[in-house]
């Protein structure tokens, strides 16, 4: 009898040794929120700095540390977006519960200016009706991709398919009406001169088709033309088969000659 009667007050005894050594423990609790609209964040990270003490933010944005020993502690807080912040040298008296509210401000980084440049096949069908659809002027064209399913051997048999274009003797335009020598004709941007000695005309036929990337009609002014044009500008566009560093031999090798 006696014997159990010493286990009962030894057990009493030790839950009140472990009660008051708990209830010495402090306690630090608190909200956070966005420093900008003050609503709650959930799942923000809080922890002591050096310790495994921490906790998480609630539905609401509270949090809960228990069972901290008495003593100085760092907390921080942090959470993806946000930049993170901390209070320090907080002293934590035992049995003492400490609120600390925290304010999380975005973590806006400036992104360098990024630029896409894209260049428009217009080999292809699509590509010349984008470029035409974007353009300020009125303008048809042939691309290369229509020139390679048409028998067309020369360009001038292929301008022949160019709506509100006629061709004479297989070789000179006539654009809306109008004569040859209201025409203009250029060939990578640079003028292409007449090739008759009486009049203002350019021969077509002397051009393959094979060498053309696209044919474009321009029958409206605009500013990078030349405005000494009544009835249309033919502006033709090579394909391109030699590259740089080739045709530099090429043309060393013609002054060897």
């Amino acid at each position: 009898m006696i014997k159990r009667l010493n286990l009962i007050m030894a057990a009493i005894c030790c839950h009140l040794f472990i009660y008051s050594a708990v209830a010495q423990n402090a306690t630090i609790s608190g909200k956070v929120s966005d420093g900008k609209n003050g609503e709650e964040i959930i799942g923000a990270t809080v922890k002591l700095k050096g310790t495994a003490f921490g906790a998480i933010s609630d539905v609401n944005g509270n949090y809960l540390i228990k069972g901290i020993k008495s003593g100085t502690y760092d907390i921080e807080v942090s959470y993806a977006g946000y930049k993170a912040q901390s209070k320090e040298n907080n002293i934590l008296k035992p049995s003492e519960s400490k609120v600390l509210n925290f304010s999380l401000l975005p973590d806006t980084k400036e992104l360098k200016e990024v630029v896409i440049a894209a260049k428009v096949d217009r080999q292809t069908a699509s590509g010349l009706l984008l470029q035409q659809k974007n353009l300020a002027s009125i303008s048809d064209g042939i691309s290369s991709e229509t020139i390679k399913r048409s028998p067309d051997k020369t360009t001038g048999d292929a301008l022949k398919r160019v709506s509100g274009v006629t061709v004479q003797d297989n070789k000179f335009v006539v654009v809306r009406g109008l004569a040859d020598r209201y025409n203009i004709a250029l060939i990578n941007g640079v003028d292409l001169p007449t090739t008759e000695p009486d009049k203002k005309a350019f021969s077509f036929d002397i051009i393959p088709s094979a060498l053309i990337d696209n044919l474009v009609i321009y029958k409206t002014a605009s500013p990078e033309l030349r405005a000494d044009f009544a009835g249309g500008a033919v502006y033709v566009t090579t394909k391109i088969f030699l590259k740089k560093e080739y045709s530099t031999l090429i043309f060393q090798h013609n002054i060897i000659l």
